[in-house]
């Protein structure tokens, strides 16, 4: 017969629970650990319950995504003025001939220094200073015949609405970018030569230099110096 002491002593280790604050107690040899709420979920666990809020998630909610290819892709530079050939324009082909004569009339007075100390001081062995000087007029007929042709070939101008593009020089050919917002002032020169064959001289100045365009048509200067001061906002020295 059991008795009401030995009932509850069986019963007490079931129904009874430690005190508040205090370890549970540790399970016997033997027993199996009961599964908790802490404990780790497994990852295909985890990602099959991050599946069904992404589905359970309502209509309209934005959800952030990674960042994207076409994002992370760094962005074209954008084109200047002058790389296409459309937008380039070139100089009258007379002005060939102005370059010719410009070049001949900037070379005389050196030209007539050396002959006249060629002549007058007698600086050293006839055919040294006789042959300085035939270096000298071979190459300023050189420079008549020759270098016009190329500069000109070499030579075009592109403007846009943010910035002026222009390729120059004869042997060291450079590109000059000068935005739009930098232009400080524009300047026109003609000469009696200029004025013979309706050429203008455009010097763009900017606050760190200038850039000359030597050889435009009248009209086309006029108009030039109209657009530019337009874009750049400000008013021409014509």
């Amino acid at each position: 017969m059991v008795t009401a002491r030995e009932s509850r002593r069986t019963l007490m280790p079931v129904t009874s629970r430690p005190a508040t604050g205090l370890p549970p107690a540790a399970p016997a040899p033997g027993e199996p650990v009961p599964a908790t709420l802490d404990a780790p979920a497994h990852p295909q666990a985890r990602d099959h319950r991050a599946d069904q809020a992404a589905l359970a998630s309502p209509a309209g909610e934005v959800v952030p995504a990674g960042p994207s290819s076409a994002d992370s892709a760094p962005s074209a530079p954008s084109a200047l003025a002058g790389d296409l050939p459309v937008e380039r324009h070139r100089l009258n082909p007379r002005v060939k001939r102005y370059w010719r004569w410009r070049a001949f009339f900037t070379a005389i007075p050196s030209l007539v220094l050396l002959v006249g100390l060629a002549i007058v001081i007698p600086w050293g062995p006839p055919w040294l200073r006789w042959g300085i000087v035939g270096i000298a007029a071979i190459s300023v007929v050189v420079g008549m015949v020759v270098l016009p042709p190329i500069r000109y070939r070499v030579f075009w101008y592109a403007i846009s609405e943010t910035e002026i593009d222009i390729q120059h020089k004869i042997i060291f050919i450079e590109r000059s970018i000068i935005p739009m917002h930098r232009v400080q002032s524009l300047q026109t020169e003609r000469g009696p030569l200029a004025d013979h064959y309706r050429m203008t001289n455009l010097k763009i100045k900017t606050a760190a230099g200038s850039v000359s365009i030597s050889g435009l048509d009248r009209d086309e200067a006029n108009a030039l110096c109209d657009r530019i001061s337009k874009l750049s906002d400000i008013a021409d020295d014509v």
